[in-house]
């Protein structure tokens, strides 16, 4: 079956463990930091959470969003067909730290109110989703939830949770807001399965004095929708991710909520904000996150515009290279690929999707009578995106239609002209908050002097993988969906909201990461590479970013330095490219991946070792000592070409602190005019060397050392003013030393460093 993955970075404060005795041995001398752990939710999904964030990991075979909320300093992660379930079968942290379910809560004093809700969607019939209640004034009966539409028969009560559609509340002033997920004309309004879209419907801010019935009616909410004067762009796999909002109250925690929807998880690219009037009282803000490209996919029959959309990738593929898509435009013939008989030479099939027989098979017959390409138009109104089952690649280029585009195509018989962009040359990564209050126009226009543009160079020999994450000031922690970056090694525009309380941060991951694990192949170890820092942007900002450009080194991260509290020393080592992005690299756990060894030594005596993940907490004396940290990393992976091997050592003296002290570690920057494929005809390369915790200490000696036979022999390179000229031709390996005048050290070794034409 198949997996989807959502990776996530956090913002927590660093935090240590409380101090304990340093050990004699390297055994046990270097601690796994506190506060990471995995819970496995009741439907099989999985959450990690871990020091620097949260990952959740669809079981197989399912594709739902997830609703997050964060109540009463616990995280819950509720998939989306579980709504009608109880919340804290999904509470993250009462799971791990094993706690009961909470108990229900104290009957409020004073006269109880019943409010009953009822859910709409955009329809008009019920509709499926949540509703929750917050006293603004003063947090109240806290954060009070019920599923949509809700047991009518079940008692009414004023607890957190339970499944009824009404609550018992003290009159006052609340929040009631909710999703409400509209179905397609032909599925159960209120049952399983995957929505066309979400609404954010109800009232911030409302008062309540007696018995009351509320609707939460999608028909009110507005579309919001995006326009980009400047580029082609339209709505596709993946390109609303993001519904969130947050309420806080006068007096009180707030409540931050939200939907995150991956590739798939809707079937229409739309979602609906019902316009709100201004809180009076506490804070208030929703936001949309949007990804917008080059369209994919698209069509022409006869004069009539298609609304073609590719299947999601992980349905039939592990990697983008195993999922078919369309590059460039052609005319195709139309052809009824259900008629038993049918010329599909060359031409595009259209087959309706039909219960019991997967797509794949469909496809499968198509391609084999020849067909260049299969549409697959619902057999019921509208869409649907059913791929009928999994384990089998698609054979050509195949989309899905609408019943009444594709009934239409087929009466026509018109040629169809499609046109396909694989490797879109530019993207928008937006946020688009609405504070205090949800606005009556919601039609967007994103010009490119409004936004930060980036000019990102990916460098490598294959396909990435790419996340961008984005913050708000009152969100703890930021989470992204990644996805593959085609054609690499390539540059590509990115267009980023300028906002100067949204941050921003992004990963990229090479080689590319596979999203599935339905047609393994050879286990592949991988560099997930992270920005150094969270930026906000300014409109017309311009900054050009690299990834994956050589060459890659033992280095530090420049979100996790190396620091000491009292006298404990908080290590975290791994691999940093020429743009500083940062991995944990480590030993892979099968043959043929990454081989890392790391190692700290107090006054020459080895105190902690491991050969897997290099972070952790050390226990130390409070003693001035000398320490030096060591890395080693080899990439053992067939056709690993470049950054093959390094070693690094950091030489440093320490003693007991009082407060969160970073440490004088030298780190080398490495500067060459490389192209995408990491060469280069130039022979000079700069070095520059910086201490992590920014100290000016003047350099006593920087020096430079070369091998053109992977490390057999060295040749001595002169330097002036961290300049350098090489002389030779291949790949070149590095042989760095530096020392400043207070005695910090760093050497540094990479064989095939980069490559010299």
């Amino acid at each position: 079956m198949w997996l989807r993955t959502a990776a996530a970075l956090g913002l927590g404060a660093l935090a240590f463990a409380a101090p304990a005795a340093a050990d004699a041995g390297p055994a046990s001398a270097l601690r796994a930091e506190a506060g990471a752990y995995d819970v496995t939710l009741p439907t099989g999904d999985t959450v990690h959470v871990g020091g620097e964030g949260t990952a959740v990991t669809a079981a197989a075979g399912r594709s739902p969003a997830f609703s997050v909320r964060h109540s009463g300093g616990d995280l819950y992660v509720v998939p989306d067909d579980r709504l009608a379930d109880d919340p804290e079968r999904y509470n993250v942290t009462a799971l791990h730290e094993r706690r009961r379910s909470a108990a229900p809560e104290p009957k409020a004093s004073g006269e109880l109110v019943t409010v009953r809700v009822r859910s709409i969607a955009r329809d008009g019939r019920p509709g499926l989703g949540t509703a929750g209640f917050l006293n603004v004034k003063d947090a109240s009966i806290g954060n009070a939830h019920r599923p949509l539409p809700g047991d009518p028969d079940a008692p009414c009560t004023d607890e957190r949770w339970n499944d009824a559609n009404c609550v018992r509340l003290v009159p006052g002033t609340y929040s009631v807001m909710g999703v409400v997920q509209t179905m397609p004309s032909w599925a159960p309004s209120t049952g399983p399965g995957k929505p066309l879209n979400y609404s954010l419907v109800g009232y911030p801010e409302i008062e309540i004095t007696g018995d009351t019935e509320i609707v939460l009616d999608a028909r009110k909410a507005e579309e919001v929708t995006v326009r980009t004067p400047e580029h082609a762009t339209a709505p596709g796999l993946g390109t609303i991710s993001h519904l969130m909002w947050t309420r806080g109250p006068a007096n009180g925690p707030a409540v931050d909520e939200g939907v995150y929807m991956g590739d798939g998880a809707t079937l229409e690219q739309r979602v609906f904000l019902q316009p709100t009037a201004k809180v009076r009282t506490g804070t208030f803000e929703a936001y949309t996150r949007w990804r917008l490209e080059a369209p994919a996919i698209t069509m022409r029959a006869g004069g009539r515009t298609l609304h073609p959309e590719y299947y999601p990738a992980a349905y039939f593929s592990d990697t983008s290279d195993q999922f078919p898509r369309l590059g460039g435009s052609v005319a195709m013939r139309v052809a009824d690929g259900d008629e038993p008989g049918a010329d599909l030479r060359g031409r595009l099939a259209l087959v309706q999707r039909e219960d019991g027989v997967p797509v794949a098979e469909q496809v499968a017959r198509a391609a084999k009578a020849g067909a260049r390409m299969v549409a697959v138009y619902n057999d019921k109104p509208g869409v649907n995106d059913d791929p009928g089952g999994y384990g089998t690649q698609l054979k050509v280029p195949t989309v899905r239609l609408s019943h009444e585009e594709g009934r239409a195509v087929l009466r026509g018989k018109a040629t169809v002209t499609a046109k396909g962009i694989t490797e879109s040359p530019y993207q928008y990564d937006l946020l688009l908050p609405e504070k205090g209050q949800i606005s009556r126009n919601l039609n967007h226009v994103a010009r490119t002097r409004d936004l930060a543009r980036i000019d990102n160079a990916y460098h490598g020999d294959g396909a990435m993988t790419a996340a961008r994450y984005g913050k708000r000031p009152w969100e703890d922690f930021a989470l992204a969906y990644s996805r593959p970056v085609t054609g690499t090694p390539r540059t590509r525009v990115e267009y980023v909201s300028a906002d100067p309380e949204t941050q921003w941060s992004a990963m990229a991951i090479t080689p590319e990461q596979p999203y599935n694990n339905a047609f393994p192949g050879p286990d592949t170890p991988h560099f997930v590479l992270g920005e150094t820092k969270w930026s906000p942007y300014r409109a017309g900002q311009r900054i050009a970013h690299s990834w994956g450009k050589a060459p890659l080194t033992g280095g530090i991260s420049a979100q996790s330095p190396i620091v000491r509290a009292g006298d404990q020393i908080r290590l975290r080592v791994g691999m940093t490219d020429a743009a500083r992005n940062f991995s944990d690299a480590y030993s892979s756990s099968f043959p043929n991946g990454f081989a890392t060894d790391f190692r700290v030594y107090r006054d020459d005596e080895l105190i902690a070792q491991t050969a897997y993940k290099a972070s952790g907490v050390l226990a130390t004396t409070p003693e001035d000592a000398g320490y030096r940290v060591e890395y080693d990393f080899a990439n053992n992976a067939p056709g690993a070409r470049l950054s093959t091997r390094t070693k690094t050592s950091w030489t440093f003296r320490s003693a007991h602190t009082t407060d969160v002290t970073p440490l004088p570690l030298l780190q080398v920057g490495y500067d060459a005019a490389l192209d995408l494929r990491n060469r280069t005809g130039s022979k000079t390369l700069r070095l520059t060397v910086r201490h992590q915790d920014g100290s000016s200490a003047p350099l006593r000696r920087l020096s430079l050392q070369t091998s053109f036979d992977d490390g057999k022999t060295w040749t001595g390179v002169p330097l002036k003013n961290g300049v350098a000229r090489l002389h030779g031709k291949g790949t070149v390996s590095l042989r760095v030393t530096a020392e400043d005048d207070r005695g910090n050290a760093v050497a540094q070794e990479t064989v095939r460093a980069y490559e010299l034409r």
